[in-house]
């Protein structure tokens, strides 16, 4: 048997790249029947092009596991499509015959084309079509034992829609017990899931395919594609005020690298003015960086900054607290990082943006860093829009979400920043770009921009330097090299 075949994934160039909960997935359906699409055109459709992208060898053979609901009839039009492209295809059906009147109706007709089995054999690929989106907890009984079988297969594996027994939304009491794909072709919409720490290494490589329908969702994937190259752009007739006047607050006794990075980050990455107020602590390092100019963090001057950020660096206490008034009442934006990172440093005047890693967040929302992580796009959406904030939840998988609730999943790999002060380069960037928004109408959102700046500055660093050997200002050094 083989162990491994060629198979190729494609990324549609201009297609909407959109992520949905499994109850909005259901609703695009039944919205398409009520619009003349039959579910079991749909099921068609889905299938068929599942079928037309999987590239493997003529001579392979396939072992399709199909499930009793709608999965396993899109496993059986997928089955009886590759059959007709001259593959030996066997079909299994462990948890007995099809119970939708849609799966089934596929599967009769499948039955004429392919050769259905009553146990597993040895074969070039397996696909699997056990459970799709209406899973709604860990496996038991039968299937269970199926997914280990799954499980124990050294043979790639190409999953349809979901990998069976990963749910769709979160990963709230998941338990690993799942199939492992090479790969997994999500139909219509990317699922929550594929972005979740606990369950999108179980996807494997994934790839959204089109299935004809309108999209509605309020979540999109973000990628290297989707950068604004525009934003490297000077007009020969500007000057550094275009490019706005930020201030950039932070530091403390025992911190007093982190504004220097964020500082750096925000220049490198272009804006024209940068003040930065830092405690006396400080001070000997202002050598270092002579283009910013620098204030007593007890003496922040009045001036209109374009926008500020405060955080950095600093630790909870007098200082922090005096400077938060002094700036809250602004109606510029305002980017709010690490030390500033508390309750009470939700509302301001302007626009705010939050940037917490998982731990920081778990302090706002009082819930554990597991719970937000298994369920990151709700914990996020449902802060956002309590506290109406701008907040970018950082991870491998950084979420930007929107006040309204609407957001983003950045997906440009970026290993590097496993690093300490790498948030500090990430506020710098930020602080950057709604400066400029000031005078520049922002072509795209800044803190999605800042978040893929930073990350495609990281994946740059890392192609010369080894990844684990990274730092923080390489990470800067790479900003105006992507």
């Amino acid at each position: 048997m083989t162990k491994s075949i060629p198979f190729l994934l494609h990324r549609k160039k201009g297609a909407d790249e959109v992520i949905y909960t499994a109850k909005e997935i259901r609703q695009a359906d039944e919205t398409a029947a009520r619009q003349g699409m039959p579910e079991d055109v749909l099921m068609e459709r889905a299938a068929s092009a599942v079928a037309s992208r999987l590239a493997v060898p003529p001579s392979a053979s396939i072992l399709v596991v199909c499930g009793t609901g709608n999965n396993g009839g899109d496993g059986w039009v997928v089955a009886r499509e590759l059959v007709q492209r001259g593959h030996d295809v066997f079909v299994w059906t462990p948890l007995g015959e099809p119970k939708s009147r849609t799966a089934a109706a596929h599967a009769a007709y499948a039955r004429r084309f392919v050769t259905v089995v009553s146990d597993p054999r040895p074969t070039d690929l397996i696909i699997d079509a056990l459970f799709g989106i209406g899973l709604k907890g860990p496996v038991t009984g039968q299937a269970r034992t199926v997914i280990s079988w799954l499980q124990s297969q050294d043979t790639p594996i190409i999953s349809i829609d979901i990998p069976s027994g990963v749910t769709s939304d979160t990963a709230s009491g998941f338990d690993g017990h799942a199939v492992k794909a090479t790969a997994t072709y999500t139909l219509h919409g990317y699922k929550r899931s594929a972005f979740l720490p606990k369950t999108a290494p179980y996807y494997g490589k994934v790839e959204r395919v089109d299935i004809g329908l309108p999209h509605t969702s309020s979540w999109r994937v973000l990628t290297a594609d989707d950068f604004d190259e525009t934003l490297f752009w000077r007009d020969p007739f500007s000057h550094k005020a275009t490019y706005g006047h930020g201030l950039l607050i932070g530091g403390s006794a025992h911190l007093i690298g982190a504004p220097f990075l964020a500082a750096k980050a925000s220049l490198r990455t272009g804006i024209g003015l940068l003040d930065v107020a830092i405690p006396d602590a400080a001070s000997p390092l202002k050598a270092t960086l002579p283009e910013a100019m620098y204030y007593c963090i007890e003496a922040i001057p009045e001036t209109d900054y374009a926008a500020t950020a405060i955080g950095p660096g600093m630790t909870e206490g007098g200082t922090l607290e005096r400077v938060w008034e002094s700036v809250r009442s602004r109606e510029s934006p305002l980017i709010v990082d690490a030390g500033a990172l508390t309750t009470r440093h939700l509302e301001a005047s302007g626009p705010v943006t939050l940037t917490p890693h998982p731990g920081e967040l778990a302090r706002l929302t009082g819930k554990t860093v597991e719970a937000i992580e298994a369920d990151r796009f709700e914990v996020a959406r449902q802060f956002a829009m309590k506290h109406g904030v701008h907040l970018i939840l950082k991870g491998t998988y950084t979420l930007i979400v929107s006040p309204d609730g609407s957001g983003a999943v950045n997906t440009v790999e970026a290993p590097a920043l496993a690093k300490g002060g790498s948030g500090d380069v990430l506020t710098g960037i930020a602080l950057a770009l709604w400066a400029r928004s000031r005078r520049i109408e922002p072509r795209n959102n800044p803190n999605e921009q800042a978040v893929l700046w930073h990350a495609l500055a990281a994946k740059r660093a890392g192609e010369t330097i080894h990844p684990a050997s990274v730092l923080a200002s390489d990470v800067i050094e790479a900003i105006g090299c992507i």
